[in-house]
């Protein structure tokens, strides 16, 4: 089942109290607690949140409510991710963590950034395997993330462009109102696209040494996510695998007594693929063997399944932005945090 955290239904929450609804009924009606909204570690299914959205818009009559909701947006709507965000080096960055661990605000977030000729484009979107969500919740995700950019570096900052796929409402003020840009409707994806010198403006409060141990709590928190899932009982096929080389799907169907094209499938219904598992797998085994002193750059490389150090050198980088000796450099070894005597 999928699920989203309660942190992201809070903004839901304050943008109706800004409209006066009354939201513990309006929550009661469809079936969610509200008493758990203030648990910000507790998730809500995928088709609770979906329901509370089109609830929410109908209590409000306001097409544009998405970005009224992410107006609320803050560091902790994104849990340890957002954090993560507000303290890294640059923007760009900060645009790498959150596309890089979305899935872990809500498990049918599709979000991808990437390099394009003018500058940066993150594009987001929900695959939610069931019931499609309203468009207003794509509003939020892009908005509340230039949103957040914005307050995590204290300045305005003026895109290239934004595109939705859903058409242009009656009347877009909203819109220009928060993006200040060319809004561009029913395009192929939704996105953002940032200048290339505007995302590599340093954040004033930022701190990687911090931004890298929330990235490695960020990955603990996506391998328990999927712990009782599907999922995890790829992650336990794959590890024997790894010191042999690069794992195949055919071995890991072979190991789980199914086809290929099941477990394919499994994997989908979870809104996940076979090489993602396989990156989540590595990168967390990754953190915990650059902290032991007695294993090479190299050594780790095989164990993780690479052909050679480079290739994991160049995963690690896509990673976190930084080369396997550099984060261990940085502190990834427990002996070398010690006093000398």
């Amino acid at each position: 089942m999928q699920t989203g955290l309660s942190a992201w239904i809070l903004a839901i929450v304050r943008a109706l109290e800004d409209a006066h609804v009354e939201v513990d009924t309006l929550m009661d009606n469809i079936g969610m607690d509200h008493a758990r909204v203030g648990d910000l570690s507790h998730r809500y299914s995928q088709d609770q949140v979906t329901s509370l959205w089109i609830a929410a818009v109908e209590a409000t009559g306001d097409p544009n409510f998405g970005l009224k909701v992410a107006r609320h947006i803050r560091p902790s709507t994104f849990h340890v991710v957002g954090y993560a965000m507000s303290c890294s080096a640059t923007l760009r960055r900060a645009a790498e963590r959150f596309a890089h661990s979305a899935r872990l605000i809500s498990d049918s977030a599709a979000v991808s950034f990437e390099r394009e000729k003018g500058g940066y484009r993150l594009t987001a979107d929900l695959n939610t395997g069931g019931r499609q969500p309203i468009y207003q919740t794509i509003d939020t995700m892009l908005a509340g993330f230039f949103l957040l950019c914005e307050w995590i570096l204290s300045a305005s900052i003026t895109p290239l462009e934004v595109t939705f796929r859903h058409r242009k409402p009656l009347d877009d003020q909203d819109y220009r109102a928060v993006f200040r840009c060319p809004i561009r409707y029913n395009q192929a994806t939704n996105s953002i696209l940032f200048p290339a010198e505007t995302l590599e403006r340093p954040v004033p409060s930022a701190n990687e040494e911090l931004a890298t141990m929330l990235d490695e709590m960020a990955a603990k928190y996506l391998a328990f996510r999927f712990s009782s899932r599907f999922s995890r009982k790829v992650r336990d096929a794959l590890v024997g695998q790894l010191p042999n080389g690069e794992p195949s799907k055919q071995e890991t169907a072979r190991l789980l007594a199914m086809t290929e094209r099941t477990l394919l499938r499994r994997l989908r219904e979870e809104n996940t693929t076979f090489q993602e598992v396989l990156d989540r797998l590595r990168e967390e085994l990754a953190y915990d063997y650059l902290r032991r002193a007695d294993l090479t750059v190299e050594n780790i490389a095989y164990l993780l399944g690479f052909s050679s150090s480079s290739t994991f050198s160049r995963a690690f980088m896509r990673w976190t932005a930084q080369r396997p000796s550099a984060w261990r450099e940085g502190g990834g070894i427990a002996d070398r945090t010690q006093p000398d005597d």
